[in-house]
């Protein structure tokens, strides 16, 4: 299968805190497990921050990066909801997807994804815990219990998922442990050497990455979610539900309510609304 590469982050500032102490970190990184084993994305590099995250992943399309994403988001929101109560909606949390351009630039965003902990003063990338910093080109391997070991009832239980993980991926202290589905021998080979890979982490990156990274001004939203808000929304301005009932400048002030809904693309917003994207694009 042909893979294509993508930069996977989220807005920083869309939340104060997604992960609020080791528990829900513990869990969130169990849900990159569960969520790339579901999803068949491959894990090259990922950081989890409180505010935010950052993968680096290998999408056989482009929608299964956005399943990964979206499931991510629905499980971190189940979460935060069945622990705190939260009410703030992990699935509005915006996220982009950006494409890597060649093995050049997928080198330079895996060192600026690992990086962030070091930037942000809270530790070494190495020393990290929430991400996969600590893998590449490491002499000392993980240990732990393999999950067959353990059975499916205590995994389900300690790592608090249904999905049946393979009897090989090794548990340590009730994390799914990185090591078990990143792609740690890809990244290895991407850089050739452990000089290599270091040279590529003391770099400067931030303002080319930063700058494809862009304004947030999008969000991923699945098409089932489009059409579930679609509805709420003109049933609220329209009473209706149909969207062949409503007229062309109808059409148009429900695709004005959609992008400050959800902020998502105009690409989409016409999709759903069925008007040309010219007509979106000039008038939105």
């Amino acid at each position: 299968m042909d893979y294509r590469y993508y930069h996977i982050c989220s807005d920083g500032n869309y939340a104060s805190v997604l992960f609020r102490d080791e528990a829900a970190f513990k869990a969130a990184m169990n849900r990159v497990a569960v969520c790339a084993l579901k999803t068949g994305v491959r894990i090259l590099a990922f950081v989890l921050m409180d505010n935010h995250f950052h993968f680096v992943a290998a999408c056989g399309s482009e929608d299964d990066c956005v399943a990964f994403v979206n499931m991510f988001k629905r499980l971190t929101g189940k979460y935060n909801w069945d622990e705190y109560g939260e009410r703030a909606s992990v699935k509005m949390l915006p996220v982009k997807l950006i494409p890597v351009k060649d093995a050049d630039y997928l080198r330079v965003v895996i060192a600026y994804v690992l990086k962030n902990p070091t930037k942000a003063r809270i530790g070494m990338f190495y020393d990290y815990p929430w991400g996969s910093g600590n893998l590449y080109f490491a002499r000392a391997k993980a240990t732990g219990i393999p999950a067959g070991v353990m059975g499916p009832y205590t995994v389900r239980k300690l790592c608090r998922t249904r999905v049946r993980i393979p009897d090989h991926w090794i548990i340590q202290r009730g994390i799914i442990l990185p090591s078990n589905y990143v792609e740690v021998g890809l990244v290895e080979k991407l850089y050739k050497t452990t000089r290599a890979y270091m040279y590529s982490l003391s770099q400067n990156a931030d303002e080319t990455i930063e700058q494809d990274m862009g304004e947030w001004s999008a969000m991923i939203v699945s098409d089932v979610e489009m059409r579930q808000e679609r509805e709420i929304l003109m049933k609220k301005m329209f009473s209706t539900i149909s969207i062949r009932a409503l007229s062309a400048p109808q059409r148009l002030s429900l695709a004005r309510a959609m992008r400050t809904k959800l902020r998502c693309s105009k690409k989409q917003i016409a999709r759903a609304v069925h008007l040309p994207y010219e007509t979106v694009e000039k008038l939105l």
